[in-house]
């Protein structure tokens, strides 16, 4: 007797009724259907019950009409056990709702009208193409599922990870990626031995969003028997599957007691799993192009990173501020050139990526108790006694073991370390909880000093005697002194354009960077004098550099390196080394390429498409790939054809649509989600026509002139010119160059880039 447990949302008893009428009738002597709803539950945890149920049945279908987390943790369970796993959905229900998550929407499904359309879906064949057995990731052995919003409990997680777990962790982090789908989902969750989640109360968009990830990359986990924390705080209620299994955490001390048992978990894991090798792994499932998050593979970027100008005049120290749009590599370039000084122990390097989140409160007490001259002092003071503090630390840090080895070495290390211990304020923790408990005293020294109406009145020598909280100058001697036995110090600072709110990139955000460059250059000053070799380098997105932060720095006299792609030949090249790189099987590029993928799509090379498809953006370009081959091999295909890289580009395209939408409305206030109110348009777009959908929103001319300048900046708008479109990165990313060909002819149509309109169709 064949078993099938069917999956499907409680809530609406209509729906339920008609599940379980037609599960009855499609049962038959060889094959039962068993709704979950009638199984028995009493003396048992719902958890362990709905498991075990599922675990005895030989084959599993779900209703995904509804976002329900329950199912969703189901389907992930039965995907992780390796059960066969049918999905089927009514037509009655909008399917809007499972869109938006975009997770379990891209895998196939059965639909169903009314009573006997569901007996007939429910009858067929109980099979489906298997998941693949992917090889475990030993670099970065850990997933975690980042919320979508960080808060000082879920950066306490990660930290942990850091400090106390000791291991190295891929993640996913909405604010870099929009979306997770099905797929891409089980390739992180089941490659890892171990995986770590959040459960975050609330009922916005993005909460359910995230919830439902962690359901369903959890439910994958306990499937297939790896290590998983859900983490959830002590009052928060969770759906009734996840209820009991959820970690609670009261306070922080919780959160790190369960990192360091569930370190033992994965350990154990790491030394008792002994990986296999299916001979029957089809060439798509031996080929990868790799994350498109460079944070999730800094293990092994070095065999296939291409070495790009921007790359050499960074690690050479010539470049300081290196600018270009999310998704273009500048964090890859980061690892590289960290990866690449640091092979010298007598460096330095001290690579920061800090999290905005932990400026907030800074950023508020500074914008609503000191008057404007008394902002920029205290900015500029914080960040260079950040800069100093970090530097210590890090000497500390490194020579902790060879200081009390080496004599030479043990009395300047002492005397730092005194001089560091006795100011207390960054203690332990990676930096952003570093950054945090700095933020946080500086405040408490603000308010002792003066009530809250006179910061204001506050003079030179008070602002920097309370954010120092003792002179500085002893501090800067000994680092200083403590270098003279080292090579050079390299600041490596990334991920700068995290430190606005989600509210958006005001001018004020652009202080915090400019006075971050600033003490930058008064540290390089202050160590030159010394005969001291100090270089740094900050990654920050190039339209906030290009719109916000370019007018208010002293450009001439930074060296700003753009980091963006502009030649098509330069971006395939870098395709074809990771394909060829991170495919677990040797054979030339040709006949690798030949095996994995058609050779035209729409009538143009496969290559041409995915480059076209991309926006000249790496990461765009490997996802858009990847889904196309995780499609591929869904169906069951040996090779990648023209409808997955359609799909894959539709699929795609939504990405790029939020993507794209968050960027404007971090730069424009007010503009959330008028990006899709202009494509609605369609064709027929001019200078003026968009002026007048988007100044039906904003009022300012001149911000909706901004708003124009930002979409063709980013890649969204290109203008026609004569039988092809101009996009910024046909220009060479000279924004003057388009502007200049509206300027010339203000009805000159505006093209919505493909990618985007792909979504649409």
């Amino acid at each position: 007797m064949i078993e099938v447990f069917v999956a499907y949302a409680s809530g609406n008893n209509f729906h339920g009724e008609m599940i379980r009428r037609a599960a009855e009738a499609a049962s038959n002597d060889g094959r039962k259907l068993l709704p979950w709803s009638e199984r028995d539950t009493s003396g048992f945890p719902i958890s362990e019950s709905v498991e075990g149920w599922i675990q005895r049945a030989d084959t599993f279908i779900g209703d995904i009409s509804v976002v329900n987390a329950n199912v969703t943790y189901e389907i992930g369970f039965a995907i992780g056990l390796g059960k066969p796993v049918r999905l089927i959905r009514s037509t009655h229900l909008p399917m809007k709702a499972v869109k938006d998550i975009g997770l379990l929407d891209t895998l196939g499904h059965d639909e169903y009208g009314m009573e006997a359309s569901l007996v007939k879906v429910l009858g067929k064949r109980d099979q489906s193409t298997p998941w693949p057995d992917l090889p475990k990731n030993r670099d970065q052995p850990l997933f975690v599922l980042q919320p979508n919003n960080p808060t000082d409990w879920s950066l306490r997680i990660t930290s942990s990870v850091k400090k106390i777990a000791r291991l190295r962790y891929r993640n996913f982090n909405p604010w870099e990626i929009s979306r997770l789908d099905a797929r891409e989902a089980y390739e992180k969750a089941t490659s890892s031995y171990g995986v770590i989640a959040s459960w975050v109360e609330g009922t916005s968009e993005e909460i359910i969003r995230n919830n439902e990830r962690a359901a369903f990359i959890f439910g994958l986990a306990r499937g297939r028997g790896i290590p998983a924390r859900l983490f959830a705080h002590e009052t928060t209620r969770l759906p009734l599957d996840l209820q009991d299994q959820a970690t609670r955490w009261f306070q922080f001390s919780d959160i790190e007691k369960a990192v360091r048992s569930f370190r033992d978990e994965v350990a154990d894991l790491q030394h008792d799993f002994v990986q296999t090798h299916s001979s029957k792994a089809s060439i798509l499932e031996l080929v990868s192009c790799g994350d498109p998050t460079a944070e999730n593979e800094a293990a092994g970027l070095g065999h296939y990173f291409l070495e790009t100008e921007g790359y050499q005049r960074a690690l050479n120290g010539e470049a300081n501020v290196l600018v270009g749009r999310k998704g273009s590599g500048k964090t890859a370039v980061f690892l590289q050139v960290r990866d690449r000084t640091r092979a010298n122990k007598d460096n330095i390097i001290i690579d920061l990526i800090p999290d905005g989140y932990q400026l907030v409160k800074m950023k508020e007490f500074i914008l609503d108790q000191l008057a404007l001259g008394a902002r920029k002092e205290v900015i500029a003071a914080f960040w260079e006694y950040v800069l100093w503090l970090e530097i210590a630390y890090k000497l500390l840090e490194k020579d902790e073991t060879r200081a009390y080895r080496d004599p030479a070495l043990l009395e300047r290390y002492q005397k730092l370390e005194t001089l560091f211990q006795s100011r207390v304020d960054t203690g332990a923790g990676d930096f952003s909880e570093r950054l945090r408990r700095l933020s946080e005293r500086i405040i408490e020294r603000f308010q002792k000093a003066a009530p809250a109406a006179d910061t204001k009145h506050m003079d030179s020598s008070q602002v920097l005697q309370v954010v120092y909280g003792r002179d500085l100058h002893e501090l800067r001697e000994t680092v200083s002194d403590y270098l003279r036995v080292k090579g050079f110090v390299f600041f490596l600072l990334d991920n700068l354009d995290r430190f606005w709110t989600p509210g958006g990139f005001t001018q004020d955000d652009a202080l915090i960077v400019v006075g971050l460059i600033e003490s930058m250059q008064e540290i390089t000053r202050k160590l030159t004098r010394r005969h001291l070799d100090f270089r740094w380098a900050i990654f920050v997105r190039s339209d906030v550099y290009e719109f916000l932060i370019r007018g208010m720095a002293d450009y001439g006299k930074l060296s700003v390196q753009s980091l963006e792609w502009s030649d098509r030949d330069l971006l395939k090249m870098m395709f074809e080394t990771r394909v060829t790189s991170g495919t677990r099987v040797e054979m030339p590029w040709d006949d690798l390429w030949a095996r994995a993928s058609t050779s035209h799509v729409g009538g143009k090379p496969a290559l041409d498409f995915l480059v076209d498809g991309s926006l000249m953006r790496p990461r765009y370009l490997i996802r858009l790939f990847e889904i196309a081959r995780r499609r591929a091999i869904t169906f069951g295909r040996e090779r990648i054809d023209e409808s997955d890289y359609f799909a894959a580009l539709k699929e795609l395209g939504w990405q790029v649509i939020e993507d794209l939408d968050r960027e404007i409305a971090d730069l424009v206030p007010n503009s959330a989600d008028l990006l899709f109110e202009v494509l609605q348009t369609g064709v027929g777009l001019t200078a003026h026509k968009f002026k007048y959908i988007a100044g039906k929103r904003l009022p300012d001319p001149k911000i909706v002139d901004k708003l124009l300048d930002i979409m063709l900046w980013n890649g969204s708008l290109g203008v026609v010119e004569g039988p092809s479109t101009k996009f910024i990165f046909d220009c060479g990313y000279k924004r003057q160059y388009l502007a200049a060909l509206i300027t010339a002819d203000p009805d000159a149509p505006l093209r919505i880039h493909p990618t985007l309109v792909a979504a649409l169709t």
